[in-house]
């Protein structure tokens, strides 16, 4: 088995973070790719069918074609961004043996995918896809929840307020390790993430603040880290560091996956959008391996939200 090192697993604990260099080689990336290539020839066909763009921008690359597409018809770009695309190599990727055995050494052996993952196409000088500095689990819990995550206020603590929802407070409280994979060669110029190092330990930023370092005052000593990848490399983060995407500056886009993970035995973070159990030593007859098994799942839950019209 593989996974972290004893010291990349210190610094993920005490920093944040871990840049896997060379995590896979870059013909392991390359089907995923050709996947997303093959989805946005999807999308142009529909465009082109619809009237929606010019042309087809067959001529164009993997790092242009959607940017021209979303040119002439903007909603388009929606048809590609999150988790909308699930392939059978995307799904080799959200369950790979080398991400499971790393997730493994930090949340144990019951290991649940979230339905989050996202594919970001971040196009060049498109501010949709420009994110000012924040903290994973934020999207997802009130303020709260990282006040009694972070000092572990009680119910009853007189300093505990606001409103409590179960469910979702006890997420954050869990482990939930997050991996960021570029299919491209990221830099400063087309967007590479910036960390803060060691910022998981104390208060989250503040919502209203975008700039690179701005920061709430626990974190005015922290220095941010920009980390530029290869393809082939993934870098892991704890979910309440602070990072930031600046926007792209190239001429290309920059394509990427993010995929996080829970134990398995705790509450599902989200409903709306379904994972599946990946690895497991209680359940091993729940696993899902294979692309067919975690589309059949994600269908049930589409299939019953239209059906029901049960708003999760």
């Amino acid at each position: 088995m593989g996974g972290l090192t004893a010291e990349q697993k210190r610094q993920y604990d005490e920093l944040g973070y871990v840049h896997l260099e060379g995590l896979f080689e870059p013909a392991e990336l390359q089907p995923l790719i050709d996947e997303v290539d093959a989805a946005v020839d999807r999308v142009a066909r529909s465009c082109r069918a619809d009237g929606r763009i010019r042309s087809l921008y067959d001529g164009e690359g993997f790092a242009t074609r959607f940017a021209r597409i979303v040119e002439d018809a903007e909603e388009a770009y929606d048809e590609l961004v999150g988790s909308t695309l699930m392939g059978p190599e995307l799904f080799g990727i959200l369950s790979h043996v080398k991400l499971l055995d790393i997730v493994e050494g930090i949340i144990g052996p019951e290991v649940h995918c979230e339905g989050r993952h996202r594919l970001r196409p971040k196009l060049p000088n498109y501010g949709v896809a420009d994110f000012r500095w924040h903290e994973d689990t934020a999207y997802a819990a009130r303020r709260i929840t990282y006040v009694r995550q972070q000092y572990g206020l009680g119910a009853a603590d007189p300093n505990a307020g606001g409103r409590f929802m179960s469910r979702i407070v006890a997420a954050p409280q869990m482990p939930e390790p997050n991996f960021w994979i570029p299919l491209v060669p990221v830099d400063e110029r087309n967007g590479c993430l910036h960390v803060l190092p060691g910022g998981h330990m104390h208060t989250p930023p503040y919502e209203e603040q975008w700039e690179p370092g701005a920061f709430a005052a626990e974190l005015d000593d922290l220095e941010p880290l920009v980390v530029p990848m290869d393809v082939g490399d993934a870098l892991l983060m704890h979910q309440h560091v602070p990072h930031v995407s600046p926007p792209n500056r190239s001429d290309g886009i920059r394509w990427s996956v993010d995929i996080r993970y829970q134990d398995g035995r705790r509450p599902v973070k989200s409903v709306r959008e379904p994972g599946f159990l990946a690895r497991s030593k209680e359940r091993a007859g729940d696993v899902v391996t294979d692309h067919a098994g975690y589309q059949r799942i994600r269908d049930v839950v589409a299939e019953f939200r239209a059906k029901s019209g049960i708003r999760f």
